[in-house]
């Protein structure tokens, strides 16, 4: 289950970046891409013993965050580009 969590976020995670990160509005990228990194950590979190419940919050709260602000500085802003 937690391996599926992570293909399935880094793979969903991959296709918003790249496909609809100019297409969709700014707020759809970055709630599809917080929830991407909520199941990259749900799936991080499930693969590893004895996870306390310290690092399983701070470990959701984060990637939670960090996620969409990698993409956004990596491949630039969200949203539709005004022409």
């Amino acid at each position: 289950m937690g391996i599926g969590l992570i293909v399935a976020g880094a793979a969903v995670g991959l296709a918003t970046a790249f496909g609809l990160r100019t297409r969709a509005p700014a707020l759809v990228v970055a709630a599809v891409l917080a929830g991407c990194g909520l199941a990259l950590a749900a799936g991080a979190i499930l693969v590893q013993d004895h996870v306390s419940t310290t690092n399983r919050i701070l470990t959701l709260v984060l990637l939670s965050f960090l996620v969409p602000a990698h993409v956004r500085i990596v491949l630039g802003p969200f949203g539709r580009r005004s022409s």
